[in-house]
């Protein structure tokens, strides 16, 4: 997953330590994340009008 993630332009940002348990194994799960000014300049119309960033768009 974590090749995805960087292939879609996102930063790795934390690990969350044993977060959960499940069948007696205990799990990390790894947080990613985009900066608005990285991410809204490739982000579709949709995309942009959804989380509000036509805002942030250079005129």
């Amino acid at each position: 997953m974590r090749d995805v993630m960087l292939e879609a332009g996102l930063h790795p940002e934390a690990t969350l330590r044993q977060l959960f348990n499940t069948q007696g194994v205990w799990h990390d799960v790894a947080t990613y994340a985009a900066v608005a000014p990285e991410w809204i300049p490739q982000a579709s119309a949709a995309e942009r009008h959804i989380l509000g960033g036509d805002a942030l768009l250079p005129a």
